[in-house]
């Protein structure tokens, strides 16, 4: 099985505030020395939880269906990289553990 290396970088994320949209993000992701720029990765939050998801785009059926598939080897780490990113611009907050 061959491996691959990737790097994550946030180019830029941009606070929203639109319901439970909170900001958009782009994203940097360099597999073997090849370099993709993903735009519009959404950061959603309510009460309950914050969640990252990829661009969307409304299919000839009125569907919306995801712009990007990535596997979860890359998308789990784009994930908190963009959830850090969040944090840093005090877009988001650490959630308090009840102790």
């Amino acid at each position: 099985m061959e491996t691959s290396t990737a790097t994550i970088t946030v180019l830029t994320i941009t606070p929203v505030h639109a319901g439970r949209l909170l900001a958009l993000a782009d994203v940097e992701l360099v597999i073997d020395g090849v370099s993709i720029v993903i735009h519009g990765i959404q950061v959603r939050a309510d009460g309950s939880k914050t969640e990252i998801t990829l661009p969307n785009y409304r299919a000839p059926d009125g569907s919306w269906r995801t712009a990007v598939t990535l596997p979860e080897e890359v998308r789990g780490p784009m994930g908190d990289a963009v959830m850090a990113a969040g944090l840093e611009a005090g877009l988001l907050m650490e959630k308090a553990v009840a102790g």
